[in-house]
């Protein structure tokens, strides 16, 4: 479960995050919809520990990020659409990361696989698609099997059959129980979604339905 309470973050006399609160709870889907520019990424750094808030505080299954021994195996994010090294292949990238935090090969290959990268796992990241990028993120948030899974604009780059596999992949993950948190840009909510609660500040967040 992530909770977040009172989230303010300031750079200098700029608000990125002005007041945010709200709880992403286990065995759902929970969609941060924003427009561009108003604090989503900022959001998910502050969820992670890559900024510190100016006020307010995150836990993420009744514990700070920073406090994890093994964070990849409790915590899932996809932050940025081109993190590998652009001469990496996909496979490697993959099993350096897992090296470093004592993941199994098996591991590598089943996350590979699951979204769908088989094809191109031994080529080069840099000479992959928006769309290929995206997925081979995904791949990474899942490597460490985590309980919690955070996801900024997962469909970005994707094909319709791209955007209905992740919603499909998301909605399983849900069903296993998992804390599904993900950032998406849109001018109106989709028909399932709901109004979540809210502070005053932000009334631009709605929770989709699994």
């Amino acid at each position: 479960m992530i909770e977040v309470r009172g989230l303010t973050k300031r750079y200098g006399p700029k608000v990125a995050v002005d007041d945010l609160s709200f709880t992403v709870r286990p065995g759902t889907v929970t969609g941060f919809l924003r427009p561009n520019g108003a604090g989503k990424s900022t959001t998910m750094r502050l969820i992670v520990g890559l900024d510190a808030p100016t006020r307010g505080h995150v836990t993420v299954d009744g514990r700070s990020y920073a406090d994890f021994r093994a964070p990849m195996r409790e915590v899932g994010a996809l932050l940025e659409a081109r993190s590998a090294h652009p001469g990496r292949s996909a496979f490697q990238h993959l099993m350096a990361l897992a090296h470093t935090h004592r993941i199994p090969r098996r591991r590598v290959e089943e996350v590979i696989e699951m979204v769908g990268l088989g094809a191109v796992a031994r080529k080069r990241v840099g000479g992959f698609s928006l769309g290929m990028g995206r997925r081979l993120g995904i791949a990474t948030a899942l490597l460490g099997d985590p309980r919690t899974i955070i996801l900024d604009e997962p469909v970005n780059g994707l094909d319709p059959e791209g955007v209905r596999w992740i919603r499909d992949l998301l909605r399983s993950l849900a069903a296993e129980g998992r804390t599904v948190l993900h950032a998406t840009s849109v001018r109106r909510p989709p028909r399932s979604a709901y109004p979540c609660s809210s502070s005053r500040h932000d009334r631009s967040r709605w929770r989709t339905l699994s």
